[in-house]
């Protein structure tokens, strides 16, 4: 494997390109450098001598950018605003924010530290410090961060909040409950404090909160995006007291303006996923590598919603195995390489491509790792990605988990997930179009990976445990422990949406959870028979 260019090879790189006119090269290559030495003068020299405008011109058009979903380009953005004025705390912040919205916490990290060390205590830098922890799975240290940024005043909504995300983490609803409550306190008319509350407490008749969310919602301009938490809280508080045609017209309300906000169109990802079948149609280069991973991985794909979150639970029961959660490294790594590919007009990996993709992967693991000599990666969308994965991490294992796509399309569309990665979820169409193009692309992958790719069939699970789960186990080469059939009891923090069921026991049964809305859900019903899903 070719050693890695030095930051004085990387910066030359960016000012050849400068001279040939490529000017996005040279900024990335700034960036590149940037990223791991913020201090760098050359770099933020060359990246000075790029941009025009001030930096707060330049930080509305990133906040511009990333409202619009435009992420990298406002990354990009918010590095020129940072380095024309690297005093302005908030220019950095918004940095980070930015790299957090984008997946990846340890280059936030990298951002905050640079601003705190400008301006140390600062609240908001250290409550943005706090959630880049948590995203790296540092729990204890994201806490006192958060701690830290507690001044006593309407401020402390964020931090507050975040706490509570922790607490819920930890399986302490009460805690969690009692900090979110607190927040509202400060900050009724934030739709998202109420989403939060709603899933920590189980709503009796004349429950106080839910007279409050229907008066703010009935002061909020209608059809507002940004109040689709709300309605999604409203689903939750109705379903608790049994209310399923009220319940359902709020899921439907919320599901509606969070599709009109994100704007998803399934024709994109359709094709992505048959640009990525193009590149593996044949097989790809075989190499050899020398450079050794920072720790065996594991990834754990599928649907949203699957039970991935369950199964890494299940793996990081055995011993010598850190559960890291949904990490964007191989995301990030396999994009970057597809816009290579395509600026470049090829349509074939070659050596340097698997070479530079492992680099990339490694080093992003490397920032997550803790250490242990297993890690577990299960960002479900991960599927995308597999053939990249075979390609340049012949070390690694791929559980791909199935489940019933009745209950996976139901849990789907009753959650309101962060971000815009999961944007096909808001749909019946759009969630029914996806399942199609999940469904083809594991087919694809199952041809060429054959037995790389375990396949976990999460209704079996439930019904015989201990016989799938010893299939699993063995076929991630790790070693069977008895703790591996209790993993609710586990105690570990759980940052995604399944955070509650999987504190409680294994069972055969969750998958009839949309029966309770089958007269509403019939159109569901129907489109996934019409596609062939069930």
């Amino acid at each position: 494997m070719p050693p890695a260019l030095s930051v004085s090879q990387t910066l030359n790189r960016a000012s050849k390109a400068i001279k040939t006119g490529a000017v996005e090269v040279a900024e990335d290559l700034y960036m590149k450098v940037l990223e791991r030495y913020p201090a760098n003068r050359r770099a933020q020299q060359g990246l000075l001598a790029l941009c025009q405008g001030s930096a707060m011109d330049m930080a509305k058009s990133a906040r511009e950018m990333q409202a619009r979903g435009k992420l990298y380009a406002a990354e990009k953005r918010w590095t020129f605003a940072v380095c024309r004025a690297p005093e302005t705390a908030g220019l950095g912040i918004g940095l980070a924010l930015c790299r957090l919205e984008m997946g990846q916490p340890a280059a936030a990290l990298d951002a905050i530290d640079r601003v705190l060390e400008v301006c140390p205590g600062d609240a908001r830098a250290l409550d943005t410090r706090g959630r880049a922890l948590r995203d790296l799975g540092r729990i204890d240290e994201a806490e006192a961060c958060h701690r830290a940024a507690l001044r006593g005043g309407a401020e402390d909504t964020g931090p507050l909040n975040h706490l509570g995300i922790l607490a819920q983490a930890r399986g302490d609803k009460a805690a969690a409950a009692d900090l979110y409550r607190r927040a509202i306190a400060l900050r009724p008319d934030v739709p998202d404090l109420h989403h939060n509350l709603s899933h920590v407490v189980t709503y009796a008749e004349g429950d106080a909160h839910i007279d409050q969310m229907l008066r703010l919602l009935a002061r909020v301009t209608p059809n507002d995006p940004a109040q689709s938490p709300l309605h999604f809280a409203l689903f939750k508080a109705f379903d608790d007291l049994d209310q399923r045609d009220k319940a359902f017209h709020h899921l439907v309300e919320g599901n509606r303006m969070k599709r009109a906000a994100i704007g998803y169109e399934v024709r994109h990802d359709a094709l992505r996923f048959a640009h990525v079948k193009s590149l593996f149609a044949e097989p790809v280069a075989e190499v050899s590598f020398n450079t050794p991973l920072p720790a065996r991985p594991i990834f754990v794909v599928g649907l949203p919603r699957s039970g991935t979150t369950l199964i890494e639970q299940v793996l990081a029961c055995t011993p010598g195995t850190q559960a890291c959660g949904e990490l964007s490294v191989v995301a990030r790594a396999a994009a970057k390489l597809l816009r290579t590919l395509q600026d470049e007009k090829r349509n074939r990996l070659d050596r340097d491509d698997i070479l530079s993709l492992r680099a990339q992967i490694a080093d992003g693991l490397a920032r997550h790792s803790d250490g242990a000599p297993v890690m577990i990666d299960k960002m479900p969308l991960n599927f995308r990605w597999l053939g990249f994965i075979a390609a340049a991490l012949p070390e690694a294992r791929i559980v791909h988990v199935a489940r019933d796509p009745q209950a996976v399309a139901w849990s789907l569309f009753r959650h309101a997930f962060a971000g815009r990665g999961n944007g096909f979820a808001y749909g019946i169409g759009e969630i029914t179009a996806y399942m199609l193009l999940h469904r083809d692309l594991i087919a694809f992958w199952q041809a060429r990976l054959g037995n790389r790719l375990f396949q976990l069939d999460y209704d079996q699970m439930v019904r015989a445990p201990e016989s799938e789960l010893r299939r699993l186990v063995d076929a991630c080469a790790l070693d069977w422990r008895d703790d591996c059939l209790s993993p609710h009891r586990s105690g570990s923090a759980v940052l995604t949406a399944s955070s509650a069921q999987v504190r409680q026991p294994i069972y055969d049964g969750s998958n009839a959870g949309w029966r309770r809305y089958e007269r509403q859900l019939a159109p569901m019903r129907k489109a996934l028979q019409q596609a062939g899903l069930i």
